[in-house]
């Protein structure tokens, strides 16, 4: 059985393209990297849902998430709050049995293509 790690870092890699492809939508709107976060979750069946978003809906929305704990909360709000002005968070929420794995990486904004 894979450890949360793991997990996170698996959809991690399966999701990169759509990460790619969410933050040149939101940039080619308009929207500054400093503004933006990524939320994507995988449920237990596979599938993927989410987008991109100001850091601070997304911070606050994730705040009140009772599905998970109080520590993996407040971790997850201290990334999204405390990352660069040109990183974005990505955060990760992976349905495993029993529970959700949550996470944050950080992507470099200049290494998203605006083709």
């Amino acid at each position: 059985m894979p450890n949360d790690q793991a997990l996170l870092d698996e959809f991690f890699n399966a999701a990169t393209v759509t990460i790619e492809e969410l933050v040149t939508r939101a940039l080619r709107e308009g929207h500054p990297i400093w503004q933006l976060a990524i939320v994507l979750e995988r449920k237990f069946d596979g599938e993927v849902a989410g987008g991109c978003g100001a850091r601070g809906a997304i911070a606050s929305r994730l705040a009140g998430d009772g599905r998970l704990s109080t520590e993996s909360r407040d971790a997850i709000v201290n990334a999204i709050v405390g990352v660069g002005l040109q990183e974005i968070p990505v955060v990760l929420l992976v349905h495993a049995e029993g529970y959700v794995a949550g996470g944050v990486r950080r992507v470099q904004g200049s290494l998203v293509a605006m083709s």
